[in-house]
């Protein structure tokens, strides 16, 4: 029953996007187990480059089945499989979105995230295949086991690594213990699957259930195609690497010719290069002699420059005795410039002091003015008076000498005696 059902598995060819990985030796497997379980829904939990997934897909569409499959990848990488850029998931789209957008998803998510996006009891076929420490598996397993459906198939990848913190041969050894239906495969890092034993007996595989002896025809048969399937990879990497040689060593021939013509061209190259050479000894011959004569000329230079320092050193001492002398003039225009700048505060005082004597001198010559003036009209009525003097003087004399003032003369002696007795 086993061997009936191995025919199509190797009969398979993947088309696998990127270069052979790890699961290059399983790939035979994923393509006989999706149509072996045909399930409903298949979840992937860690893709990378696409090599199971798209081997899944592709079986999918070859069998005709209704299968509709989703995988799960952030597509940043992990401490195992190193960290990679956004090619790798520019790669993994193009090649989905033209071959399987019919019936399957790409989810950039966290596993954790993912989960909440499927009911529970829905997934019958599971591959997990994340971050490999004990820790991180174990999680994605009790974290997707309430979404997988009775009797659920589920496949771990490296169960047959022991290094690098690898953990899931440790969860597989416990879950060997607690799920019987179980096959592991140790070839290309080994890969466990299991089948949980809650669904119906109908639904269980044979190949599970079968003696030891039975499943070991199923796992040295897998082993064997998955080994051819890793050869067929490599040789036809090294087509690839031959054709690449091949192109190499066709450009280097042809690199060669043309570098055979480039010698040619040099080899004339250097023949007028060496008439060139010989043209310029000579000329070398001619410019020691022009250096030479250069030499005594710069000697002679010499001389005039050790008798020009000798000026300089003289012109500087004459600099530093007038550096000396201005320093002391300017000390002296220092003091000078303070008593010129006391002259000029005294020039002012006595600038305004002139200003007030102009000012006092104009008032005193109004006052003259005003003198003369009077001086004048004084002048005017001392001449009236004069002439009123003079007048009453030959009035007077007239007087004197006429007969009635001498007539009257006693008369005015006593007169004048009676008046100083009256008074006395």
């Amino acid at each position: 029953m086993i061997q009936d059902s191995l025919i199509t598995a190797a009969s398979f060819t993947p088309n696998s996007l990127q270069p052979p990985n790890a699961w290059v030796g399983h790939l035979p497997f994923a393509a006989w187990v999706i149509r072996e379980v045909a399930p409903n829904i298949f979840v992937e939990l860690g893709t990378h480059s696409g090599n199971s997934y798209f081997t899944f897909c592709q079986s999918v569409v070859e069998a005709g089945i209704s299968t509709k499959c989703y995988a799960v990848d952030t597509w940043q990488g992990d401490e195992h499989s190193g960290q990679y850029n956004e090619e790798i998931f520019a790669k993994v789209k193009a090649h989905h979105q033209e071959h399987y957008a019919g019936f399957s998803q790409l989810l950039r998510m966290t596993f954790d995230n993912a989960a909440s996006y499927f009911t529970d009891e829905s997934i019958e076929l599971l591959h997990i295949d994340g971050l490999h420490t004990y820790e991180a598996v174990r999680h994605d397993f009790e974290t997707w086991l309430p979404k997988l459906a009775p009797g659920a198939v589920v496949m771990f990848h490296d169960t047959n690594v022991r290094e690098r913190n690898f953990g899931v041969w440790k969860l597989w050894e416990e879950l060997r213990e607690q799920y019987p239906l179980n096959i592991e495969f140790i070839h290309s890092h080994g890969l466990g699957v299991l089948q949980l034993d809650n669904g119906p007996a109908a639904k269980q595989l044979s190949w599970l259930i079968s003696d030891p002896d039975e499943q070991q025809i199923l796992i040295k048969y897998f082993a064997a195609i998955g080994t051819r399937q890793v050869e067929r990879y490599e040789l036809n990497d090294l087509h690839k690497l031959v054709g690449g040689r091949d192109g190499q060593i066709t450009n280097l021939s042809q690199a060669v010719a043309e570098r055979d013509g480039q010698m040619v061209s040099l080899n004339q190259m250097v023949a007028e290069r060496d008439n060139q050479i010989f043209n310029l000894n000579h000329a070398v011959h001619d410019k020691d002699v022009h250096i030479h004569n250069l030499d005594q000329v710069i000697v002679e230079r010499e001389g005039q420059i050790a008798s020009l320092s000798e000026a300089i050193s003289e012109r500087e001492g004459q600099i530093a005795s007038l550096s000396e002398a201005i320093s002391e003039r300017e000390g002296q225009i220092a003091s000078l410039s303070q008593s010129v700048a006391e002259r000029d505060g005294q020039i002012v005082s006595l600038t305004q002091a002139m200003h007030d004597k102009e000012a006092h001198i104009h008032n005193l010559d109004q006052v003259i003015v005003e003198h003369e003036g009077q001086i004048a009209s004084l002048s005017e009525a001392i001449s009236e008076r004069e002439g009123q003097i003079a007048s009453l003087n030959q009035i007077v004399k007239r007087i004197f000498i006429s007969t009635s003032w001498r007539l009257t003369r006693p008369l005015r002696i006593a007169q004048s005696f009676f008046s100083k007795k009256a008074d006395s």
